[in-house]
């Protein structure tokens, strides 16, 4: 009985030691993920471009081979709508989608002040399907107006590369 009773006791002991090492573990690996330079949008005084330089742009590499859903999550920021053109040499293809943070009257009101506004545009590691994303884009209610469906299809897609829009502001100044 005492021999039984010490195997319960080595074998609880050792359980016990592991999962506190597992747990050290976890919490080592969890602060190596986390960006030391971790910022919120208030402390860029409304700068939606410096934010967005900041946080993805400027971390691209972290993005690229993961889910769009790892973007989405650091980005905190609302996308308006999206938008594609199909591959040139396959139209049943889509590499890249923008995705706008403002609405098109706001996005029209920066350009004329002069100020860019933010875009980002996704190549996909692998080309998406037009078809699928025609259906998403037609939908009649919502047009390209970023929908949880929407939100749901995009983010199970591999990040390939992640660029801004660059707009010549000269084009867009009132004259």
């Amino acid at each position: 009985m005492k021999k039984i009773f010490f195997i319960v006791l080595i074998v609880l002991v050792s359980c016990k030691s592991k999962q506190e090492a597992l747990t050290k573990q976890d919490v080592t690996i969890a602060s190596k993920c986390k960006n030391p330079n971790h910022k919120e949008l208030k402390e860029f005084q409304g700068d939606t471009l410096k934010y967005v330089q900041t946080k993805i742009l400027d971390r691209k590499e972290y993005y690229i081979g993961k889910k769009f859903e790892v973007l989405l999550n650091d980005l905190n920021i609302p996308i308006e709508r999206f938008m594609y053109t199909p591959n040139f040499n396959n139209i049943k293809k889509v590499s890249n989608t923008i995705f706008e943070i403002y609405d098109g009257f706001e996005t029209s009101r920066k350009l004329e002040k002069g100020e860019i506004p933010v875009n980002i545009i996704i190549t996909w590691q692998t080309p998406l399907n037009a078809d699928e994303v025609d259906k998403l884009i037609i939908d009649r209610t919502k047009r390209a107006e970023w929908t949880p469906e929407k939100e749901a299809y995009f983010k199970q897609q591999i990040v390939g590369n992640v660029v801004r829009t660059n707009y010549n502001l000269e084009n867009y100044k009132k004259k």
